[in-house]
């Protein structure tokens, strides 16, 4: 049984390979292509974990689904959009960090880099003579997040980075000595710039509020921080909230060129296109052939559901009366392996009365009326119109009679009979309550009488569309007092 379920795998996956256009192609390589992109450009953010968090929801629906799951399959699929709103609202500063960087030629061509080759050994041979002149400074790298939030003062730059500038800034007769340098794509954004202080704990003491405030922008964001100490001469670079000591400019120059350049391209340009992070190229291809074989290639299908027809928000003091439709035809198409597991419950029909006014309504049926599955379409509703009559309610005291069968024993002669209560409350559409003047109660044998006796009765309410009005009791006693014959 394996070897044929694997043998109609590699039947099947042969077959799709061999139907390939050049068209289904060029699809699948610039999806493929789209999506290796935007991995790229959101790798190491946080906003990577809101996509992988939707597509593990997306998977663990399909292993519900699959699997029989069916609570876990209706909460999913009936919150999905709950749950895209809510990592919305948690995750809204990521998600508009990355719309603020997103550029069109960034996207396709990649990202510029962060500091230069020429720039890195300026901000090196910097940060080594201002540690060994024992002057503070704060010198700060944007990588991908947007910093704008989290910087408080500064005054704007747009410098390029050297030597000079980097000195001249941190020299204690600046005024702007205090504050941080932030850097970005090769250029000094601002100096004298305010950073929120780190709360740690577990910092050392002897760490003052420059180390604090170097640290603190690394745990809200992706940013680098090179921290050099007035009291100390020491420098330390700090990442994602942890920081280490450097003793030397080539530790300083190695850390650095790992963590804000791009590797220098020695191959050609096609084969470092194909070769270069294989990993992320070949899970992006593969997704994406798994995604174009089930949505292109397996087709689609039709078939039709018989479901029922729910009325909903009747309006107050109002009822539907005459015949009602209480089931529609549905015809649905969708990609084959959804439609064939969709079962008649997972379709819902119903129409929303609380519009409707009194006398008869035309009621014409639509995609609105119905929920269906995701990937689901609607091509055809019978009955495609309703004809719905409304009428207003009316509740009515009715007496309550006993209904007697049979014939009492010879010896035996009936006296009298009583019900208790005598009369009940009533309701229904008010054309049918009208009509009715009484209500008996399910029949009573006489024959089985043999003296005075008190017997609880249900009712019997012949038409369907009365019926006793709320508090009312459902049963009466029937009170039969005899006497004997003379």
């Amino acid at each position: 049984m394996y070897h044929d379920s694997g043998r109609k795998g590699i039947s099947f996956l042969g077959d799709v390979i061999a139907s390939l256009r050049w068209q289904d192609v060029l699809d699948i390589l610039v999806v493929t292509f789209v999506v290796y992109r935007t991995y790229i450009w959101i790798q190491g953010t946080r906003a990577l974990r809101i996509l992988i968090a939707l597509m593990a929801l997306g998977l663990i629906y399909l292993l519900a689904r699959w699997s029989g799951l069916f609570m876990t399959t209706w909460i999913l699929q009936y919150l999905w959009a709950v749950i895209l709103v809510i990592m919305v609202v948690v995750f809204q500063s990521e998600i508009r960090q990355v719309l603020e960087r997103l550029s069109p030629v960034r996207f396709f061509l990649g990202r510029p880099e962060i500091l230069d080759q020429l720039s890195l050994d300026e901000v090196v041979r910097t940060s080594f003579e201002l540690a060994q002149k024992r002057i503070g400074a704060l010198i700060i790298f944007q990588r991908q997040d947007i910093l704008e939030d989290h910087l408080k003062g500064g005054i704007p730059l747009d410098g390029r980075v050297s030597y000079e500038v980097l000195s001249s800034i941190f020299s204690p007769s600046s005024p702007a000595h205090d504050g941080a340098v932030v850097i970005r794509e090769g250029r000094i954004l601002a100096m004298g710039c305010y950073l929120p202080l780190s709360d740690n704990p577990h910092l050392p003491r002897n760490f003052g509020t420059r180390h604090r405030a170097g640290i603190g922008i690394t745990e809200r964001s992706d940013a680098l921080s090179i921290i050099i100490s007035e009291e100390r001469g020491e420098i330390s670079l700090a990442v994602r909230g942890e920081f280490v000591r450097i003793r030397s400019p080539e530790e300083l120059k190695e850390k650095l060129q790992t963590m804000l350049l791009h590797p220098k391209k020695s191959k050609g340009w096609w084969q470092e296109a194909l070769t270069t992070n294989l990993l992320p190229k070949a899970v992006a291809l593969i997704s994406v052939f798994i995604l174009w074989t089930m949505i292109v290639k397996q087709g689609q299908a039709e078939m039709w559901l018989t479901v029922p027809l729910e009325y909903r928000n009747v309006p107050a003091n109002m009822e539907i009366i005459g015949e009602r439709v209480n089931r529609v035809e549905v015809g649905i198409r969708g990609p084959h392996g959804i439609i064939s597991g969709i079962s008649p419950d997972e379709v819902k029909a119903y129409v929303d009365l609380s519009k409707m006014v009194s006398g008869i309504n035309l009621i014409r049926l639509s995609a609105d009326n119905l929920r269906v599955p995701l990937g689901v379409e609607i091509t055809k509703i019978q009955p495609s119109s309703l004809r719905v009559t409304l009428e207003n309610q009316k509740t009515r005291s009715l007496s309550v009679r006993a209904r007697l069968t049979g014939k009492l024993p010879d010896s035996l002669r009936l006296k009298s009979v009583e019900v208790e209560p005598a009369s009940l409350s009533f309701q229904g559409p008010e054309s049918a309550v009208n009509k009715v003047r009484e209500i008996f109660t399910e029949p009573i044998d006489l024959s089985t009488v043999r003296g005075n006796t008190r017997i609880s009765a249900a009712l019997q309410i012949d038409s369907p569309q009365i019926r006793l009005a709320p508090n009312q009791p459902s049963q009466v006693y029937v009170i039969i007092q005899v006497e004997g014959a003379t």
